[in-house]
């Protein structure tokens, strides 16, 4: 796969119509309705960003056409911070205003590389996406149901374009490097989890779906998605079959 195979995707994928059925509202179980709520709101917030200071590194190091394929991939991330804004006020609430924490990680993120910014997103991306599939499978709304189906597809392939291009920017790194990455990348993630777990605890309170569960599926995206960037060639190969990640064709 190449990089204007990626573009085209993008292009594409912004521009696509997503059928979200917006005038039926949100009908979720009382139980559920407000835990579910406060965990939309955390999500929408930490997906609200102009990713000016990433997009001004990767011009700086790559390609035009690689510049402009994380320009979109930014952009979707805001198409799927403005679907959850949609749903929050089809819900009757509004999204949360950032506060401290919020500024904490930008100004961290912000500290490294353009390589290393973009594996702290890819964390961020990754603790979200078991909580969205298993609230997708679990809520009896039509409509939630769908805004986090058509969420979860573009993420897929989102892990996809990293594992793609990341893989061989690991590769001119040295060995050491390359470990030093992978030990501090770990650790970040197992602090992501534990930052969602916290800040969701209600929703899991009343799914049926237990924090050990989603833990375990969060690390085993984890693993398959490092082996991508930094396992072999016929170990990255077989990523290509699991449903979760997605590649341009």
């Amino acid at each position: 796969m190449g990089t204007m195979q990626w573009l085209n995707h993008f292009r594409s994928s912004v521009r696509r119509e997503r059928h979200i059925p917006w005038e039926q509202g949100v009908r979720l179980r009382e139980e559920i309705r407000e835990p579910v709520i406060a965990a939309m709101r955390i999500f929408q917030r930490g997906l609200t960003s102009s990713g000016i200071d990433l997009r001004s590194k990767v011009r700086q190091s790559c390609s035009p056409e690689y510049a402009e394929c994380i320009d979109l991939y930014v952009q979707e991330k805001n198409v799927h911070a403005e679907l959850l804004m949609k749903w929050l006020w089809a819900a009757g609430s509004e999204p949360a205003r950032r506060y401290l924490i919020d500024f904490g990680f930008r100004r961290f993120r912000r500290r490294f590389d353009w390589v290393r910014e973009l594996m702290i997103l890819l964390s961020a991306e990754m603790a979200s996406m078991p909580f969205f599939r298993v609230l997708a499978s679990s809520v009896d709304d039509p409509m939630t149901r769908r805004m986090l189906e058509e969420i979860l597809a573009d993420q897929a392939y989102h892990l996809g374009f990293h594992i793609e291009h990341l893989r061989h920017e690991l590769q001119k790194r040295s060995r050491w490097e390359r470990l030093a990455i992978q030990q501090a990348w770990g650790a970040f993630f197992t602090a992501t989890l534990t930052a969602v777990l916290t800040e969701t605890t209600e929703v899991f309170d009343a799914l049926p779906y237990d924090r050990l569960a989603f833990w375990t599926d969060a690390w085993n995206l984890f693993a398959q998605v490092q082996t991508g960037l930094t396992g072999s060639q016929h170990l990255a190969a077989m990523l290509s079959r699991d449903p979760r990640l997605k590649f341009a064709l």
